[in-house]
């Protein structure tokens, strides 16, 4: 048996874990520069404000209505997102994180997993202010179904067996894990209209719509699993950061420190994960809805000498391919840095001359890296990222980082 807790509405949960009084009032929480908007709770969604919306569409129909707005606060929601984990690693010994708000667990052999999942999901509420949905199944697309069915019907926990018809046939075909619409249109066409009339096709339709993939959604309907449990995520074969700039930048002095910070973030996730980068690719880009504007966009990527982690060196490279790229006269929106063909840090070769083998160096890296591991990007940070960042994206609505900034702590009384 397979449990997948998911958090309700998440972002607008974290925000309503400091702030009481949203409960039951309608909140939006927008997407990087305050643009889109990508959480919304059921007020919300009542008041039919679309999922994805830009803001200046909806704008009115928030004030008119009193929808709470919020700007992106990832930084709370990164750690709610750990509090929820920890609480859910204490009823499987099996626990896979599929996304942020979403994790999968094994409740293989136990007598009673529903009564598990009742108790869980009431701990987690208690313990860290987040309503979360279980969904149970032999495998994980049930899992992911009995979820979508328990969130619809407010009930909070269901269980999905294989050969339920009557509960498949209430999940539209697009609405089923691994489908997505492009499938669902071909599917729609040979009398697929729901997940019980996919379940009743031939797997040689099957495979030939969508191939062995959606053969293995095909199966895992029926019970069979073919989709293992992830403790532990597979190592990323590249890795990217990359922002929307708060307001547009033509010189480039600015851009090269806004690639510097992308590229400090980067090369934290690939140190994270034990990981070397052999490539690196620099990308630039205009606002392409300003029609009225030059329009231009171009990336080069370079091979490194050697497998690396080090932030001094990438930040070089990066600097150097931005500058192959730039040219004057434009309004610059976005840009990014991408780690290319990351490989085992385990698995380093040296050169025999190697320019950045110095202990002494590699020594200083870390040291500033666990400073700003564990004081924050203020605590520690490399003079390329700048100070001012006025290039930073736009988040004039954001609430304080309660649980990871300490002058930023609530406070009482």
């Amino acid at each position: 048996m397979i449990a997948l807790a998911d958090c309700n509405n998440f972002y607008v949960s974290c925000e309503r874990v400091f702030r009481p009084h949203l409960h039951d009032r309608p909140v939006i929480v927008l997407s990087n520069n305050d643009g889109c908007a990508v959480a919304r709770s059921n007020e919300a969604k009542a008041l039919g404000v679309p999922m994805g919306a830009p803001y200046h569409q909806v704008r009115y129909l928030c004030e008119r209505n009193g929808v709470q707005v919020f700007s992106s606060n990832y930084e709370l929601y990164g750690d709610m997102s750990g509090r929820v984990v920890s609480v859910l690693r204490r009823f499987a010994s099996e626990l896979e994180v599929y996304s942020i708000d979403e994790s999968f667990l094994n409740f293989s052999g136990l007598s009673d997993p529903f009564a598990l999942a009742v108790s869980m999901r009431q701990t987690v509420g208690q313990w860290t202010g987040i309503p979360i949905s279980v969904g149970l199944g032999p495998t994980k697309t049930l899992a992911k179904l009995a979820n979508r069915l328990a969130k619809k019907s407010g009930s909070g926990c269901m269980q999905v067996e294989a050969g339920e018809d009557d509960i498949l046939s209430r999940v539209a075909i697009e609405d089923v894990w691994g489908v997505g619409r492009r499938l669902a249109v071909r599917l729609r066409r040979v009398g697929a209209l729901d997940a019980c009339g996919f379940i009743h096709l031939p797997p040689s339709v099957v495979r030939s719509i969508g191939g062995v993939t959606l053969e293995r959604t095909w199966r895992e309907l029926h019970g069979i699993p073919c989709l293992d449990m992830e403790e532990i995520a597979p190592a990323r074969k590249n890795t990217c950061c990359s922002r929307s700039f708060g307001k547009p930048l033509t010189g480039l002095a600015e851009l090269e420190e806004a690639v510097a910070n992308y590229a400090v973030r980067a090369i934290r996730k690939v140190r994270s994960e034990g990981s070397l980068a052999c490539g690196i690719q620099v990308f630039v880009m205009t606002n392409r809805f300003r029609e009225d504007q030059p329009q231009y966009s171009n990336a080069r990527a370079l091979a490194l000498d050697e497998p690396t982690d080090d932030p001094i060196r990438v930040i070089r490279r990066a600097k150097e391919l931005l500058r192959s790229i730039f040219r004057p006269g434009y309004s610059y929106k976005k840009a990014g840095v991408i780690l290319l063909d990351l490989v085992s840090s385990h698995s380093r070769q040296g050169l025999l001359f190697e320019e950045f083998g110095d202990d002494r160096t590699r020594g200083f890296v870390d040291a500033v890296e666990e400073v700003a591991a564990r004081y924050g990007p203020i605590g520690g940070f490399w003079a390329a990222q700048g100070i001012d960042k006025s290039w930073s994206m736009r988040r004039e609505m954001r609430t304080p980082r309660y649980t990871t900034n300490w002058l930023e702590i609530p406070e009482i009384g």
